[in-house]
C-alpha cells in the first residue's frame, strides 16, 4: 500500500508542476494583456475603498526594463495624519508601483492546485474552477490594489509621522512576505470543497 500512496503523490506532484509550468509560461507571454484587463477593475475598486486619494492614472509602464503597474494619485480632500493636516492640491501627487507579474502569481498557483488535486469527473473540475473564480477575484482585489493603496499611505506617514502604525502599510508588507500565496491556497482549498459537497448532495 505504501508504494501505491507514493505513486498517487508522485502523479499529483507531476500534475502540479506541469500545470504550474504551463500556466506560468502563459502568464509571462500574455502578461501585458492579462494584467491590462484587470486595471479597470482595480481602478473601480480603489475608487470605492479609498476616498482619501483620487486616482489620476492607473496604468502599466516600463520601469528600467520591468513592466509595473503604476498608480498616480492626489489627495481628494484635506485629511489629518496625527496632528498634521494634509491639504488637497491638484499640483501634488504621489506615485506607487508594483511589479505587473505579481498580479498573476496567485492565479497561477491556485489554478495549478485545482488541477493537481484529484478530481473524479470533468464536471467536478468545472465546478471547482467556477467556484474558484469569485474567490480569486477577491484575492486579486486584496493584493495589488491594496498594496498600491498602502504604499501611498506609507509615503505620507514617512513624511509626517514615521512612527505611526498603519494597517494598510502592514497589509502591503504581509502580501510581499507571501500573504498572496496563503490567500491563493485558501481560495483553492475552498474551491475544492464546495463542488464535492454539491456533488455529494446530488447523489
Amino acid at each position: 500500500m505504501a508504494w501505491l500512496e507514493r505513486d498517487v503523490l508522485l502523479r499529483a506532484l507531476v500534475r502540479f508542476v506541469g500545470a504550474a509550468v504551463v500556466l506560468g509560461a502563459l502568464a509571462v507571454v500574455l502578461q501585458g494583456r492579462l494584467v491590462g484587463a484587470t486595471l479597470p477593475m482595480f481602478r473601480a475598486w480603489l475608487g470605492w475603498i479609498d476616498d482619501t486619494y483620487r486616482t489620476v492614472d492607473l496604468s502599466m509602464i516600463d520601469l528600467k526594463g520591468e513592466l509595473v503597474v503604476q498608480r498616480i494619485a492626489t489627495p481628494a480632500h484635506p485629511h489629518a495624519i496625527g496632528g498634521v493636516v494634509v491639504y488637497n492640491d491638484e499640483r501634488s501627487s504621489l506615485s506607487t508601483q508594483v511589479a505587473a507579474g505579481i498580479v498573476l502569481q496567485p492565479l497561477v498557483l491556485a489554478v495549478a492546485l485545482l488541477i493537481e488535486w484529484p478530481w473524479r469527473s470533468a464536471a467536478e473540475l468545472a465546478l471547482r474552477l467556477a467556484a474558484a473564480t469569485p474567490l480569486m477575484v477577491l484575492v486579486m482585489l486584496l493584493d495589488v490594489p491594496m498594496m498600491l493603496y498602502g504604499f501611498i499611505w506609507y509615503q505620507e506617514l514617512s513624511a509626517v509621522d514615521a512612527a505611526r502604525f498603519s494597517a494598510l502599510a502592514y497589509w502591503a508588507d504581509m502580501m510581499n512576505a507571501g500573504g498572496r500565496f496563503v490567500l491563493a491556497i485558501a481560495a483553492a482549498a475552498l474551491a475544492v470543497g464546495v463542488p464535492r459537497i454539491a456533488l455529494a448532495r446530488t447523489i
